[in-house]
C-alpha cells in the first residue's frame, strides 16, 4: 500500500476516536467533512479569535463545544492600531510622501491626547486598544452589545450601544473596526456610515473584510469624505497585485500582519494546553463560543 493510503486510514482511524479537534486556517467545507468523520467529537478549538468559519450548519447541529483564542492576538492588533492612530496624528504618510518628493514641507501633527477614537466593538481587542491608548490620555468611544456591563479595568472609554454607531462615528477622528464577523456585521460600515464620518477622520480595520464595503470605502477616499484608512484585512485575501485598492489615494494597506508577533504562538499553545486539561478533568473551558452570537 502507498504511504498516502497509511496516512489516509492512520488519519481515518483518529479521526473515528478523537474527541478533541484543534482547528487551524481550514476552510469550513473542509471542517465540515472533518466533522462528519469524528463520531466522537465534543470540542473544537480554533487558533483564531474569530470563528466565522468555525460555526459551520454541521457545528451546530451536533451542538459541538467551540473554544477560540480571545485574548492571545489583543496586545499585537493592540499595538498596530496605536502605531496607526500615532502616524495618522503625527502625519506620517505624508511626511514620507514628501520624502519621496524631495520636499521640505514641516507639517503640524496632533496629540492623541486631543483627539476621539471610536471602537466599533469592545471585545478583548477593543479593550486592548482602549487600555494602551489610556497613556496618551485619548478620548475613547466603543460600541457595545451590552454597554451596561461596563468597561472593566479600562477608565478612559464611553461605552455605546449598538444602536448608536452613527455616534460613534460623527465623534470620532479616528474610527478603529474591532468587531466579530457575524450575520449582523456583515457590511457593517458602509457609504452611509462613510458619509457620517468628519472629512478629517480616518478608519481603520483589522477585523474582517466582510464587515467594510470596500467599493464605498474607495469612493470615500477619492471623493474626500473622509482623510484616509488603513486596512489589515479584505475581502479576498491574498490581495491580488490588479486590486485597485492598491491605487487608492490616502490609503495605507498591510498584509493582514496585525495579530502576528513573536509570543502569539506561545500563548496559544498555553491557552489550548490549559484547557485541554480541564476537557481531561471535566472542568468547565475558557473562551467558550456563544454560536447564536457568533463570538
Amino acid at each position: 500500500m502507498s504511504r498516502e493510503g497509511l496516512v489516509h486510514e492512520d488519519a481515518e482511524a483518529a479521526l473515528s476516536s478523537a474527541r478533541v479537534l484543534l482547528r487551524g486556517g481550514v476552510p469550513a467545507s473542509v471542517l465540515d467533512h472533518i466533522i462528519a468523520r469524528a463520531p466522537r467529537l465534543e470540542w473544537i478549538h480554533s487558533f483564531s479569535a474569530g470563528v466565522d468559519r468555525v460555526a459551520t450548519p454541521a457545528v451546530r447541529e451536533r451542538g459541538l463545544v467551540v473554544t477560540n483564542a480571545r485574548g492571545v492576538f489583543s496586545r499585537p492588533i493592540a499595538e498596530y492600531v496605536v502605531m496607526m492612530c500615532l502616524a495618522i496624528a503625527r502625519r506620517l504618510p505624508q511626511l514620507l510622501e514628501l520624502q519621496r518628493e524631495r520636499t521640505w514641507q514641516p507639517l503640524r501633527g496632533t496629540e492623541l491626547g486631543g483627539m476621539t477614537v471610536g471602537i466599533v466593538g469592545f471585545g478583548s481587542i477593543g479593550s486592548g486598544i482602549a487600555s494602551l491608548l489610556a497613556p496618551f490620555e485619548a478620548k475613547v468611544l466603543a460600541t457595545r452589545r451590552h454597554p451596561d456591563r461596563g468597561a472593566g479595568d479600562v477608565s478612559n472609554v464611553e461605552l455605546l450601544g449598538l444602536d448608536q454607531l452613527d455616534e460613534l462615528l460623527r465623534r470620532s477622528d479616528i474610527v478603529v473596526v474591532a468587531a466579530p464577523l457575524t450575520d449582523d456585521t456583515a457590511g457593517l460600515i458602509g457609504a452611509a456610515q462613510l458619509q457620517e464620518m468628519p472629512e478629517h477622520a480616518w478608519l481603520i480595520n483589522i477585523a474582517r473584510g466582510r464587515l467594510l464595503d470596500e467599493l464605498a470605502l474607495r469612493r470615500a477616499l477619492e471623493s474626500g469624505w473622509i482623510g484616509g484608512a488603513v486596512l489589515d484585512v479584505f475581502n479576498e485575501e491574498p490581495l491580488p497585485p490588479d486590486s485597485p485598492l492598491y491605487g487608492t489615494p490616502n490609503l495605507i494597506i498591510t498584509p493582514h500582519t496585525s495579530w502576528s508577533s513573536d509570543r502569539v504562538v506561545d500563548r496559544s499553545l498555553d491557552l489550548f494546553v490549559a484547557n485541554l486539561r480541564r476537557f481531561a478533568a471535566g472542568e468547565p473551558l475558557e473562551n467558550v463560543v456563544d454560536l447564536e452570537a457568533g463570538y
